[in-house]
């Protein structure tokens, strides 16, 4: 029989994967103190030498280290899967559920048709509006749709160069991120997209959750302002949270 010659796992191999899930999902974030080897023994209902052989797999393949007389803890370095909002990052990527495979964009770059809106948002008065619409593809299929706002001068602040759509879609899909010092999403619920004649982002059943994202500078002042929209039925919206 086939289930008698299958070679039996051993146990600290069972435990690793256990604790592999677990940082990986994000209870136990980047950064974070795992419990210690006796909780942590218990929790897993195995003794502390096989705690500690899954332990050594654990920090072999560099997903953890141990600071002498503090403990183990997450490294900073993992690409841990599934990372929440509480990371800064391309926010369509950590909420949208599909494998996005290529992004449509259009530029529109205009002078301000309301000062007072603008001045609002970005505390400042600016002539010249830069507007960038993002359509996520997977699979031909548009699965989410950005729509991005930035005055002029947000360009000039970090080196865009406005004629050049590759550059800016660079920047805004990964660059912007690194660059900025925080960031504030809004979550909010709508039946409605933004219209488009040559892109139509559908949902199953006509909801759409919208993420109203600003990122600000140094100094606190919005340089750039999202909106993205991702069908219901696509997305998953994440926050790892854990007590210091």
């Amino acid at each position: 029989m086939y289930g008698e010659n299958k070679k039996k796992i051993p146990l600290y191999v069972n435990v690793y994967e256990k604790l592999f899930k677990l940082i990986s999902e994000g209870v136990y974030p980047i950064g974070s103190k795992l419990p210690s080897e006796l909780e942590l023994s218990k929790l897993m209902n195995v003794s502390r030498m096989t705690l500690r052989q899954a332990l050594g797999l654990l920090k072999e393949d560099g997903y953890i280290e141990a600071i002498h007389g503090q403990g183990n803890f997450i490294k900073q370095n993992v690409n841990v899967r599934n990372v929440g909002l509480e990371k800064i990052d391309n926010t369509v990527f950590q909420c949208c559920t599909e494998t996005i495979d290529d992004i449509d964009a259009s530029l529109e770059v205009s002078f301000s048709d309301d000062f007072d809106y603008i001045k609002k948002i970005f505390n400042k008065d600016s002539a010249v509006m830069v507007r960038f619409n993002r359509w996520y593809k997977c699979k031909n299929k548009i699965v989410a749709h950005a729509f991005t706002m930035f005055p002029s001068e947000t360009a000039s602040q970090y080196q865009m160069n406005l004629g050049d759509q590759h550059s800016i879609l660079k920047i805004l899909e990964e660059d912007i991120y690194r660059l900025i010092h925080s960031s504030t999403i809004e979550i909010k619920y709508t039946e409605t997209v933004l219209p488009s004649e040559n892109y139509e982002l559908r949902s199953n059943n006509n909801l759409f959750v919208v993420l109203i994202e600003n990122l600000y500078d140094l100094m606190g002042n919005v340089v750039l302002k999202n909106k993205i929209y991702i069908p219901v039925e696509l997305s998953s919206i994440k926050i790892n949270r854990i007590n210091k």
